[in-house]
């Protein structure tokens, strides 16, 4: 693909969009309430978007099945399980239980659930943000997404096959209607039953398949979207606009409409609008600003930074996550995506 596109940018300004409404969130300073400005369905859409698009890519243009498991294994499990282990090694300062309880069967039921991408399970340490403002104390809130990605990462070799087979339109068009149809179904259910459960249900992987498949259907048709050029862009924004006029909490029309909407307009951004430069050069950070920005802040919210100065708080958040997220990228992410698996001689 031609590296002057915009997809870069386009997650690196959704991580920080989903950064900026968790400081609302974990922080509760009025003060920075302006941040609330950023939309995180729209933030996390974006990625699931930009993921259809770039993993349906990537295993179209893999020669094997094991090489496109290996590639998507080291670009996300290394670094993920190096802030699953970091939280649960630095959180025993900052517990309010004794090392000697810290290091328990809690602790272990911790590392063994967010290891194995089960974060629902055990999502706190004990001990650890107890006093935090935020529900049930969660260490890293962000990490429940990484399980949906993986499991679209499962199934886009089904796809891909299916699509070659039967073609892309039918295929992907089918998958996006049931993903529609689970979506919705939950969503009902959720609504008539008053059960918070049905809407995690509805959130999980076939739901948001309503994202990752749009992307991935422009990928297979690329060049006829690129050839529309602003005229793209402008139905992107006119049809996202016109989503807004329905309640996202229930199945109609426009909660249907808003992934087409929302991948016309990261289409349009990514290859038809000029390029604006490469935000990678010193390293791809998306990534570990995404994974790790919860877990600063929550630290930052627990020793009172944002009550001494709310704003320093922020600036202090983006420098440590940058900071972090620049050594994720050059001591994990880098060094794993080079490496080669070792060629057996005949």
């Amino acid at each position: 693909m031609n590296r002057r596109n915009n997809f870069d940018l386009l997650r690196l300004l959704a991580a920080a969009g989903v950064m900026a409404l968790h400081i609302v969130d974990l922080s509760h300073e009025p003060s920075l309430a302006v941040l609330a400005a950023f939309d995180t369905k729209m933030a996390l859409s974006i990625f699931f978007v930009i993921s259809g698009y770039l993993v349906y890519m990537s295993c179209d243009n893999t020669a094997s099945l094991a090489e496109y498991v290996r590639k998507r294994w080291r670009r996300i499990v290394p670094a993920y399980a190096a802030v699953v282990l970091l939280c649960g090694l630095l959180g025993v300062f900052i517990s309010t239980r004794t090392p000697a309880d810290y290091f328990g069967a809690d602790w272990a039921r911790y590392l063994l659930s967010n290891l194995s991408f089960l974060n629902f399970i055990q999502p706190s340490l004990p001990g650890v943000f107890t006093s935090n403002p935020y529900p049930g104390a969660p260490v890293n809130g962000a990490l429940w997404t990484i399980k949906v990605e993986l499991m679209f990462y499962a199934v886009v070799p089904a796809f891909v096959w299916l699509a070659r087979r039967f073609g892309h339109h039918r295929v992907l068009g089918i998958g996006f209607a049931l993903s529609c149809l689970w979506w919705g179904g939950f969503m009902t259910l959720a609504q008539a039953t008053g059960k918070a459960a049905f809407v995690e249900l509805a959130k999980q992987m076939p739901g948001q398949l309503m994202f990752f498949l749009p992307g991935a259907w422009a990928y297979c048709e690329r060049d006829r979207l690129k050839s529309l050029g602003h005229r793209l862009g402008l139905a992107g924004f006119a049809s996202l606009a016109l989503t807004y006029l329905w309640d996202a909490r229930s199945a109609n029309p426009g909660v249907f409409l808003y992934p087409v909407a929302l991948t016309a307009l990261v289409f349009w951004a990514a290859h038809n609008l000029r390029h604006l430069g490469d935000v990678t050069r010193r390293g791809d950070v998306s990534y570990g600003v995404y994974i790790l920005h919860f877990p600063v802040i929550q630290t930052l919210v627990h020793f009172g930074v944002f009550k001494g100065s709310p704003w320093g708080g922020v600036a202090l958040a983006v420098i440590l996550v940058l900071g972090l997220a620049f050594a994720s990228w050059h001591l994990i992410e880098k060094p794993m995506l080079a490496h080669k698996p070792r060629q057996v001689a005949p």
